[in-house]
This record gives C-alpha cells, sequence and structure tokens, in this order.
C-alpha cells in the first residue's frame, strides 16, 4: 500500500538537501522550536522525527532489575500507581461515553503497569495487556499482562472485540503497518482505540512543553488518521482531543514535592478536559 511503502523512503532528499516529511514526502517542513530532529509537515500536518527507529524494541532484552524496596518507594510507587490508573479511568470514561461497552474481549497494547487492563476487567470484560519492559510488568499491578513487542509482525490465534493502542503508536518504526496488522486482529464489529498526541496543538507546535521524546517516531494529524482509515478501509467513529491537566501538571514540574500535590489535587480537579488546543488525542477505529 502506498501509505505503508512512505514510511520506508529516505527522510532526506539528497538533491535539495531538504527534510521530507516522513508521511507524505512533502517538502514542505519546518524545524520545531528549539529541536534538532522534530519536524512538523505543512501538508499533512503530521509531526515527526526525522530519525525513524524502533527504540522501545531493545527493551525486550533489558532485564529486570532488582533493588531492595524502601517505604520511600514504597510511597513513590503509590504516587505514581495513581497517576496511571487516573489516566486509565478517564479512557474508561471515554469507551463509556462512545460505546455500549459490549466488549467480550480486549487487549491493550503497550499496557505499561496494567491499570486499564485491571479496569477491563473489572466490567467483565476479559481484557490482558502486551508490554515490552519487563520492569513496568514486574512493578505492575495486573497478572494479565505480558511481556512482548507489539509491531506489524505480531501475531495472535485470538479475535478482540477492542484493541487498545494507547500512547504507543508514535513509538513504533511502521505505525502504518501497525494499525493494518490490528485490522487482522479485531473481529468484524471490533474497535480500536488509540490515544495518542495531538500535532494540531500549540504546545506541540510551539514546543510550550516538554513532550518530545527521542523514541518517538511521528504524531498522526488528523488528515493523516482520516488518509490511514481509507487506505485500510475503516472508519473513524470518534476523533476528540483534550487538555490533559495531569500530565501538564508533571511536564510542567516532575519534582517529587509537585507529584505529592497532584496526587490530592486530581481528587477533585478534572483529570482530563475537552480542549481543541488539547495535545492528546482519543480516537475509534472501525471496520
Amino acid at each position: 500500500m502506498k501509505c505503508i511503502e512512505v514510511l520506508g523512503y529516505s527522510n532526506l532528499d539528497q538533491k535539495t538537501e531538504k527534510v521530507t516529511c516522513r508521511f507524505c514526502l512533502a517538502e514542505d517542513t519546518q524545524l520545531i522550536k528549539n529541536q534538532k530532529d522534530f519536524f512538523i509537515c505543512n501538508n499533512c500536518y503530521c509531526v515527526f522525527n526525522q530519525n525513524f527507529q524502533n527504540e522501545k524494541k531493545t527493551l525486550l532484552r533489558t532485564s529486570v532489575i532488582p533493588h531492595k524496596k524502601s517505604h520511600v518507594d514504597f510511597f513513590k510507587k503509590t504516587i505514581s500507581m495513581r497517576f496511571w490508573d487516573l489516566v486509565s479511568l478517564q479512557y474508561i470514561k471515554y469507551l463509556s461515553a462512545y460505546t455500549d461497552m459490549k466488549f467480550r474481549t480486549a487487549l491493550d497494547v503497550g499496557a505499561l503497569y496494567g491499570h486499564l487492563v485491571e479496569r477491563l476487567n473489572q466490567l467483565n470484560i476479559d481484557a490482558s495487556g502486551i508490554e515490552v519492559d519487563k520492569n513496568n510488568i514486574e512493578n505492575g499491578i495486573s497478572k494479565k499482562v505480558f511481556h512482548g513487542f507489539f509491531d506489524e509482525n505480531y501475531k495472535s490465534e485470538k479475535k478482540y472485540d477492542l484493541i487498545c493502542l494507547t500512547q504507543m503508536i508514535y513509538y513504533v518504526e511502521n505505525p502504518v503497518d501497525v494499525l493494518e496488522n490490528v485490522t487482522t486482529l479485531i473481529n468484524d464489529t471490533g474497535l480500536i482505540f488509540i490515544s495518542t498526541q495531538n500535532p494540531h496543538s500549540t504546545i506541540i507546535k510551539n514546543h510550550e512543553l516538554p513532550v518530545f521524546e527521542k523514541s518517538m517516531n511521528i504524531l498522526f494529524s488528523k488528515k493523516n488518521f482520516e488518509d490511514i482509515a481509507s487506505k485500510l478501509n475503516l472508519k473513524i467513529q470518534n476523533y476528540t482531543t483534550f487538555r490533559p491537566n495531569i500530565y501538564n501538571n508533571r511536564l510542567k514540574d516532575s519534582s517529587k514535592r509537585s507529584e505529592l500535590m497532584n496526587y490530592f489535587k486530581y481528587h477533585i480537579k478534572p483529570v482530563y478536559e475537552m480542549d481543541p488546543n488539547g495535545h492528546h488525542l482519543f480516537l475509534f477505529l472501525s471496520k
């Protein structure tokens, strides 16, 4: 498929010495403020790393790092676990708002500590997760998160009613191929839920918060998702952008004191709020 092949092209046009978009090959790109590798495409509106790589996959070979658990470690883990549980609750809230929640089976890709898996199981959905970092599994809360890396070569005899790609699609080297593979793993009436980052947001375009990671490859725009859906014969069922207050606070200040304040703050403050300029986005794809 043309869209998939595009992601394999060289990012640098040798004749013009211009950085070309890793999705649409347009040369109308510009460097993100205070970044050396991340560009925005003025044609298809994605944000991309000029150096695509598969850094996350290297975690497959990383051993679990044992260390003695202190009272401080327990305290830090308690704070961190609440952060991720609140994020997973926002996913459940979104799923509940736009679906009937009659999923029998679900897979969370990039499950991290397993909070979404646990929340889905509490709703009597047979959910499991896949996570590349053994340390996250070892320190997680779910017994149904398995070690592995999900890419275009991932195989499963099981079909799912719901596959969740939670803040992971921008890490894989061939994201369109991955999405095509996901379509083979969902039932005919199944849904693909994607949480990712919104390149239309000024937070990303103007680098207002430190959102970029070296291991990121591409942040798809709404136009990108529309093109991908068309190529893969999928439908976009919903597309919503959010201001992730809880993430924003952490990006602004990740100190222990700030984390503790956030622990209490988000008992009453909205974790996420719908916002056209929000730098997180959720969407559903279906066959």
